[in-house]
């Protein structure tokens, strides 16, 4: 911004004035804040330089609405023409250069990761990051070889492991034994920390990595090493009146629209226009959750059943509502009434919960908070009917509970507000 008024051709004001510093600041918080908005902080967008350079575009030029708003408001005049212009041009092309510079400079040297012992969950990370084209880590081996009869706390172990840390530049060890082993290997790992290794269970590795919380691998005891306080007064009552401010003003500000949706539903189809459906809330506690109705009357006279791609059972204006996620608005009743927050876990129906808590591992867990309208889990993994995806959306849940604060919330919300432009099914 100080760049683009330094070259506008009829500015002719002191570069570091009041008003030019308004400008900057505003311009660069509008320009962070859309930047993460639009994806420009995901670490996979390098090697799409089309969608980078979409996504710089769309970030500088929201960016300059904002303080181009900013100035109408605050200080009764708008900003020079020239100005706003060179700052979408120079703010979109410096977004760009210093992203792709960054990619080059992270991906020419990946980090060497070497796991310690074997492990389901070693495997699989192994193969998630063996998948990626461009990884910022790259695996070195596992240690000790599987053809070593060898026990890892012999001595001669200890000075083998910190050779091939030496030998293959291994940046970071990663504990993936489980508990009879992993005293073995901890004492050689421990040796290794003067090379600039960094020791972490595999777990952790995990969760970093992914941003979820592996559900193989992982005890009990881990699962609770950041703590679950449900008891925090005073964070819950900012989150509850920032739950009720958010949903009031989504209510008024799209009533409109959801009137004209709940006409359209009552006059192409007939019955109800709301559907209530039970759900389960915090706690296990099951609730009566609002939604705008996308199917026919009959939907359900088989029982429960999952809703797949291209479902014969929605009205065609359901099709629309539903594309447009026009269906959930009335779910901010149910968030002002406190069945519900803004950010948590989705929630589930009785009879699939009851499933899911059987077949997969601390899937109660997530009933310990509010379940929410967005969540971690649908801005990172798409709409899903299987058990597998209820499986991998709880490792993003469980993720979310053990980080919860309103720094998270506001990203989710944030990253939701992209996710929503790409429409439901």
């Amino acid at each position: 911004m100080l760049a683009a008024y330094q070259l506008s051709p009829v500015y002719f004001g002191y570069l570091w004035s009041r008003e030019t510093f308004w400008a900057a600041g505003v311009h660069a918080a509008s320009f962070t804040l859309v930047a993460y908005t639009v994806g420009l902080y995901a670490p996979d967008l390098g090697s799409h330089r089309l969608a980078l350079g979409v996504r710089c575009l769309a970030a500088s030029g929201l960016a300059s609405a904002v303080t181009l708003a900013f100035f109408y408001f605050v200080f009764y005049r708008p900003i020079g023409r020239w100005v706003i212009a060179g700052a979408s041009v120079l703010s979109s092309v410096l977004a760009f250069l210093l992203h792709e510079g960054l990619r080059r400079f992270l991906r020419r040297r990946p980090r060497r990761i070497l796991f310690l012992g074997k492990s389901v969950l070693a495997e699989r990370v192994t193969a998630a990051l063996e998948a990626e084209s461009e990884p910022l880590y790259e695996i070195a081996g596992t240690w000790p070889e599987p053809s070593s009869s060898s026990t890892p706390a012999e001595s001669g172990f200890v000075v083998d492991l910190v050779e091939v840390c030496r030998n293959q530049e291994v940046d970071e060890l990663v504990l993936a034994a489980s508990a009879v082993d992993l005293e073995g290997l901890l004492l050689p790992a421990l040796r290794c920390l003067p090379l600039g290794c960094h020791v972490r269970t595999e777990a952790d590795f995990y969760e970093e990595i992914f941003r979820a919380v592996p559900l193989v691998g992982v005890t009990p005891e881990w699962m609770l090493s950041r703590g679950w306080d449900t008891s925090n007064r005073p964070a819950a009552a900012i989150k509850r009146i920032t739950d009720v401010a958010l949903a009031l003003l989504i209510l008024v500000a799209l009533a409109p629209l959801g009137l004209l949706a709940m006409l359209l539903i009552k006059v192409t189809t007939g019955g109800p226009v709301i559907y209530r459906q039970t759900r389960v809330g915090r706690y296990g506690t099951p609730f009566r959750i609002l939604k705008l109705r996308t199917m026919q009357v009959d939907a359900e006279d088989a029982g429960p059943q999952w809703s797949p791609r291209d479902d014969p059972r929605r009205t065609p204006i359901g099709r629309v509502v539903r594309r447009i996620r026009i269906d959930e608005l009335p779910q901010v009743l149910n968030v002002i009434r406190g069945d519900m927050s803004f950010v948590g876990p989705r929630p589930e129906r009785p009879q699939f919960v009851e499933d899911f808590e059987r077949s997969i591992p601390y899937y109660a867990w997530r009933h310990l908070v509010r379940p929410g309208l967005t969540g971690w889990a649908q801005v990172n993994h798409p709409y899903g009917s299987t058990v597998d995806d209820a499986r991998k959306k709880l490792e993003y849940d469980l993720y979310y509970i053990r980080h919860a604060s309103p720094a998270t919330d506001l990203a989710i919300v944030l990253r939701t507000a992209v996710v929503a432009m790409r429409g439901a099914r």
